[in-house]
């Protein structure tokens, strides 16, 4: 018997960090075990899904102008037009499966029902917690031309983690855990991807397993900080790294990514004794003012990232890569001046470099945003600048 979705189409596009591509990964696989086919042009797709980030102002507005772009699309909008026309020719275009638009993942969380009023068009709001049970949302939506709107924050099923499809053959990225409880003040994940939820020891390894017996050989361990791991009978992330190094099949191990306040030397001696973990770091700082990282809740002090980095380039020897912010309330050239220190003295491989913008939710988002635009977009320039200078050295 033919599945009644062989043929149909859906196009996933993502937007935002690894966690989100995992998670686009995930739920293509979905589809795909219900007989869709993945289309890379929406224009093509009988399904068309944004899984969106809300950590940045300036993704939030692109994803705006993206589903506005697709109101001619929507099956919704033409199903609306159609019935006052008549209802033969409504239930004609429901027939035929016109376009299904969803926004899913951080951005609905964060303003999802203010789309949902505001674009009709937009049957599909889905928060990071519930994206498993889209393709069934999908299903209900065809048969009863309604939308839905789903934003309950809960542990997401393990079922969605089981599918087999893989982006990239020989390479698998597996969470660990979902959300985050450090609060760091300008973050809007807590609010977006809910509190620090830890996945099962059993459970990661066994999709790391799937993953060796589908021939994949290199793994990477996702979490917004891998190194809050620590489950109840406590096991934490330097033990979870040495269950996966034990796996047979596994040959290259890397994870992103740790918080600076509770990476240890103890995950560092296992780095540098590992054949199998990748020697590179991706340990964000953000600012290099101590004032600034008090505002920011980040829970060190420059002198102390600068003792970190020393321990792991000391017991590691391996490269190191960074997250920035700039333009940060209250930040003065001073407080920049710092920061930059620190890009001068670790030399980093590679640095993702942001303007700050407030985020609804956070802490910050009571600060005054003083930092005026056109000094953040110095600065940003200039610290762009000089990491180009290091990583070309």
């Amino acid at each position: 018997m033919q599945n009644s979705n062989s043929g149909k189409k859906v196009c996933i596009r993502t937007f935002g960090c690894q966690m989100n591509v995992r998670d686009s990964e995930a739920l293509l696989g979905l589809f795909l075990e219900k007989g869709y086919k993945s289309a890379d042009n929406p224009k093509d797709a009988d399904v068309i899904l944004l899984n969106t980030c809300a950590v940045r102002a300036h993704a939030e507005h692109r994803v705006r102008s993206i589903l506005g772009s697709y109101k001619k699309l929507s099956a919704f909008s033409r199903q609306s037009s159609a019935s006052k026309k008549n209802k033969a020719e409504s239930r004609k275009l429901r027939a035929d499966s016109c376009k299904i638009i969803g926004l899913i993942g951080c951005m609905a969380a964060n303003s999802g029902k203010e789309i949902f009023e505001r674009m009709p068009h937009v049957n599909l709001i889905v928060s990071p917690a519930k994206l498993h049970k889209i393709p069934a949302y999908i299903e209900k939506i065809k048969k009863e031309n309604i939308r839905i709107i789903d934003l309950e924050d809960k542990e997401r099923e393990e079922d969605f983690y089981n599918a087999s499809y893989r982006v990239k053959p020989g390479y698998a990225q597996v969470v660990i855990s979902t959300g985050c409880s450090n609060y760091c003040s300008y973050c809007v994940v807590p609010s977006v991807r809910g509190e620090l939820r830890l996945r099962k020891p059993k459970d990661i390894i066994a999709e790391v397993k799937r993953n060796v017996s589908l021939g994949i050989k290199k793994i990477t361990l996702l979490g917004q900080n891998v190194n809050d791991y620590r489950d109840k009978q406590g096991v934490n992330f330097v033990d979870l790294l040495k269950m996966v190094e034990e796996l047979d099949g596994v040959e290259e191990i890397d994870f992103l990514t740790p918080h600076p306040k509770n990476t240890t030397k103890e995950l560092f001696k296992l780095m540098a004794k590992s054949k199998k973990i990748r020697k590179y770091l991706h340990l964000p700082y953000q600012s290099g003012s101590d004032k600034i990282l008090r505002l920011m809740h980040r829970g060190y002090t420059k002198k102390e990232y600068l003792a970190l980095v020393d321990d792991y380039k000391t017991i590691v020897g391996g490269t190191i890569g960074t997250d920035i912010i700039v333009g940060f309330p209250t930040e003065t050239e001073e407080d920049f001046l710092h920061t930059k220190d620190i890009l001068e003295k670790v030399r980093f491989m590679g640095a993702y470099i942001f303007k700050y913008s407030p985020r609804p939710g956070t802490h910050a988002q009571k600060l005054k945003d003083d930092v005026p635009q056109r000094v953040k977009e110095k600065r940003h320039a200039e610290l762009l600048e000089l990491q180009k200078k290091i990583s070309n050295a």
